[in-house]
C-alpha cells in the first residue's frame, strides 16, 4: 500500500495494539440440525463400509451399517453448504466456509460404544478441495463431549475458502458398528478489528481476486466479460483505464484470495465485524471528478446493497473513501464487495491501493488509545528537544 505520514502509520500501530491482542473472523454455531441432515454425507470410506444419517431430535444420528463392523468411513457437511443457522444460510446454496483468522471449530460428539474410538477431524479447502487434517487423531470417548480442533495447520488461503468440514472415523472392529451423535458444531476466535481485503502488493499478478462485475465495457482493454482483463498491477495497486462517454466499471473483490475464477469463487466473505471500509484510490484525467458508490451484494441471492461516497476528485492523488457500513444488512454473507463508478465525459485512469475493513474500538479501548496518543506526542517533544535517550 501507499505510504502514509509516519506519525499516522505509528499511531495506528498503537491502536491496533491496544485494541486487540488477537485477531479473529466473527465466531458462531454452524450447525444444531434444526430439521433434516442439513445436507450432510458419507464422505468415503472402504467399499464394505456404510451408515444411514438421519436427525434425532435436533443433532446429527450417524448409525453405521457395515457389513464388516466397525470399518473407517468419513462423514462431512455438503460442498457448498456452508451453516444451518440463520435461515439465509440454505443447504447448497453458498460457497465456501470463511474462517479467516479463527483459532479452532469445535464438535460435540457422543459415540455409543464402550472404549475410545480414534477419529480424524479435517477439512477440504480451497476451489482444489485440498484435503487438510486438524490436528492429530482425536480419542472419542463414549457419551457426548466437546472437541476442540485447532484451525493452524490452513493457510490463510485455505481458512477463507473451506469447501467441506468433517470428521474420519478410524476402524474401531473391537467396538462393532456404533451410533454417533453430532449436536453441534461451533467456529470459535476472537472478533476481528481489521481485515485487509485487498492491497495489491504482491507484483504484477496479486489481483486478490478483483473482477469486473459490470458495465465491463467501460474497461479499457477489456473483453466485456466478468474477469480482470485490462486491468494490472502497477506499483502496488490495481488500475485500469475507464473509458469515457458511458457508464463507469462496476469492480468487486471476494474474500481476498486469488482463488481460480477471480471473486466469484471466493465466496461468500464474512463482514458482519466492521463498522466501516477505506477504500484507497486515485483517478486522474480531464474530468473533474468522478462519482463513487460503494456496494455488496449479499445474503445468496446477491442481493444489491449500496452506500452513495460520492465525488472522488481527478486529482492523480490517492484519497482514502471511508465508507460507513451501517445500513447494509446480511453483512456475514457478502457475495461480491467493490465499487460503482458513475458516468464521465473523458476517459479515466483508475487506481485502487487498498480496500480495508474496520471496526471502530469499544469507548474504553478509545480512551487507551487517547492515552497511548497523548504519550505518543509527548515522546515527540521530547525527542525533539533532545532530551530523550536511544533505547
Amino acid at each position: 500500500m501507499k505510504s502514509r505520514l509516519s506519525v499516522i502509520t505509528t499511531f495506528a500501530s498503537l491502536a491496533l495494539c491496544f485494541a486487540a491482542s488477537s485477531l479473529a473472523q466473527t465466531p458462531g454455531v454452524l450447525y444444531t440440525w434444526p430439521s433434516g441432515t442439513q445436507d450432510w454425507f458419507r464422505n468415503f470410506g472402504a467399499g464394505s463400509t456404510s451408515a444411514t444419517l438421519a436427525n434425532s431430535v435436533g443433532a446429527l444420528q450417524i448409525t453405521e451399517t457395515s457389513a464388516t463392523a466397525g470399518g473407517s468411513q468419513a462423514f462431512t457437511d455438503g460442498f457448498n453448504t456452508i451453516r444451518d443457522t440463520p435461515a439465509l444460510f440454505g443447504s447448497g446454496c453458498c460457497g465456501g466456509l470463511d474462517l479467516t483468522g479463527l483459532s479452532s471449530l469445535e464438535f460435540d460428539l457422543a459415540q455409543s460404544g464402550v472404549g475410545n474410538v480414534n477419529v480424524q477431524f479435517f477439512v477440504q479447502a480451497n476451489t482444489s478441495s485440498t484435503y487438510v487434517a486438524l490436528g492429530p487423531d482425536v480419542a472419542v470417548a463414549p457419551g457426548l463431549t466437546t472437541y476442540s480442533l485447532p484451525l493452524s495447520g490452513l493457510t490463510a488461503d485455505q481458512k477463507a475458502y473451506i469447501r467441506t468440514i468433517g470428521m474420519n472415523i478410524r476402524d474401531h472392529a473391537a467396538e462393532g458398528n456404533l451410533i454417533w451423535t453430532l449436536q453441534e458444531v461451533r467456529s470459535v476466535g476472537t472478533p476481528l478489528t481489521s481485515r485487509t481485503i485487498a492491497d495489491h502488493d504482491g507484483g504484477a499478478a496479486d489481483f486478490d481476486g478483483v473482477i469486473c462485475n459490470f458495465d465491463c465495457g467501460a474497461v479499457g482493454g477489456g473483453n466485456g466479460g466478468q474477469n480482470n482483463s485490462g486491468m494490472s498491477i502497477v506499483g502496488g495497486a490495481l488500475q485500469w483505464t475507464d473509458l469515457g462517454g458511458g457508464p463507469g466499471a462496476a469492480i468487486t473483490w471476494g474474500n481476498g484470495t486469488q482463488n481460480a475464477g477471480g471473486s466469484f469463487n471466493a465466496r461468500p466473505v464474512d463482514l458482519s465485524n466492521y463498522d466501516t471500509v477505506t477504500i484507497r484510490m486515485a483517478a486522474t484525467g480531464n474530468d473533474p471528478s468522478v462519482f463513487v458508490q460503494f456496494y455488496m451484494q449479499t445474503a445468496g441471492g446477491f442481493t444489491y446493497q449500496s452506500v452513495n461516497f460520492g465525488n472522488l476528485p481527478v486529482d492523480g492523488q490517492f484519497h482514502d473513501l471511508v465508507i460507513p457500513l451501517a445500513a447494509i444488512a446480511n453483512r456475514s454473507y457478502v457475495d461480491t464487495n467493490g465499487i460503482n463508478l458513475g458516468g464521465h465525459a473523458s476517459d479515466l485512469l483508475i487506481q485502487v491501493d487498498s480496500v480495508v475493513y474496520s471496526r471502530v474500538p469499544e469507548p474504553a479501548t478509545l480512551s487507551l488509545i487517547g492515552l497511548a496518543l497523548v504519550s505518543y506526542v509527548g515522546l515527540l517533544g521530547r525527542l525533539r528537544n533532545g532530551r530523550c535517550r536511544s533505547f
